[in-house]
C-alpha cells in the first residue's frame, strides 16, 4: 500500500536539505557498518527514495547495494545517477517482495519504516519482514520519530528556487492518542510574479510506539544486542525530549 505523504522524486529532493543531511547521517551510517562493508556482503536500504545515501555508500564500501522504495518517480530519479547500484521498486511489506533474499546489512532512515508502518497501522508486520530478510549475525538500522513526543503545528516553511520555478514545503504535525500524523503541503510558482498553486498535499498516519514496546517486538523477533539513540550523534535517548528513535539491532 503506498502511502502520499511524499510524491515526485525531483519534489523530495528539493524537500530535504540533503548535504546538511547527509553529513550527519552518512558518518553515524559508516561508524556503525565499518568492517562489514566487505565485497561478499550485501546491503539493502528500505524506503531509499531518490537514492543519496547509496550513493555516498557506493563511493566507501565493496559490497553489493540495494535500494528499495515502493515510489516509481524516485526509483526512476535514483537510476539515472548510478548503474552500480540495484534499485527496485516494490512495496517492502507484499509478500512476494524480495522472495528470499538475505542482507548482512540492512538499513532504513527518514522515518521510511514509520511510513511503511502507517500504510500497515502496526510496527509488528515491519518488525517480522526485516527479521526475514536479515542474514544471520546481520545488522539492522533504522530511525523513526519519536513517537512518543507531542507533536502539534507547522515548522517554518522551506523555500527552494530552481531552473522551474519557485517551490514552497510546510511540514506540520498533529497528535492523537493513537497516531502521529505528519503532514507536507507543497506549493508551486513559476514565476515571481505568479501566484503559488498547490502541488502537492499529503498526510500519514504513523503509529504512536515507545522505545520497550519497539525493543519488545524486536526481541519476539530473535533480535539482540540492541540499542537506541536520541541522535545521529549516539546522544542517549529520551522521550521527552528526543526528536528521533534510532535503533541498532543484531541477528
Amino acid at each position: 500500500m503506498k502511502h502520499d505523504l511524499l510524491s515526485g522524486g525531483d519534489t523530495y529532493n528539493f524537500l530535504v536539505n540533503w548535504p546538511k543531511r547527509l553529513s550527519i547521517e552518512i558518518p553515524f551510517l559508516t561508524d556503525i557498518i565499518k568492517g562489514r562493508l566487505l565485497r561478499e556482503n550485501e546491503l539493502l536500504s528500505i524506503g531509499c527514495g531518490t537514492g543519496q545515501h547509496l550513493f555516498e555508500l557506493q563511493n566507501l564500501c565493496e559490497c553489493n547495494i540495494t535500494g528499495l522504495d515502493i515510489d516509481e518517480t524516485m526509483i526512476d530519479k535514483a537510476k539515472q545517477k548510478t548503474s552500480r547500484i540495484k534499485f527496485i521498486v516494490a512495496d517492502f511489506l507484499e509478500r512476494d517482495t524480495l522472495t528470499h533474499k538475505k542482507y548482512d546489512i540492512i538499513f532504513s532512515l527518514g522515518n521510511s519504516i514509520g511510513l511503511i508502518a502507517s500504510a500497515s497501522k502496526s510496527f509488528d508486520q515491519v518488525v517480522k519482514k526485516l527479521d526475514t530478510h536479515l542474514n544471520s549475525e546481520g545488522i539492522l538500522i533504522f530511525q523513526i520519530l519519536n513517537t512518543m513526543k507531542e507533536r502539534n503545528g507547522w515548522s517554518a516553511p522551506r523555500q527552494v528556487r530552481t531552473e522551474s520555478g519557485e517551490y514552497v514545503f510546510l511540514r506540520g504535525f498533529t497528535t492523537t492518542k493513537s497516531f502521529i500524523h505528519p503532514e507536507i503541503i507543497t506549493l508551486f510558482r513559476a514565476n515571481e510574479e505568479d501566484d503559488f498553486q498547490l502541488r502537492t498535499t499529503g498526510r500519514a498516519n504513523i503509529p504512536r510506539i515507545s522505545v520497550k514496546e519497539m525493543t519488545l517486538l524486536l526481541q519476539q523477533a530473535d533480535f539482540t544486542n540492541i540499542h537506541v539513540y536520541g541522535d545521529y550523534f549516539k546522544g542517549s535517548f529520551n522521550a521527552q525530549t528526543s526528536s528521533d528513535m534510532i535503533f541498532i539491532a543484531e541477528r
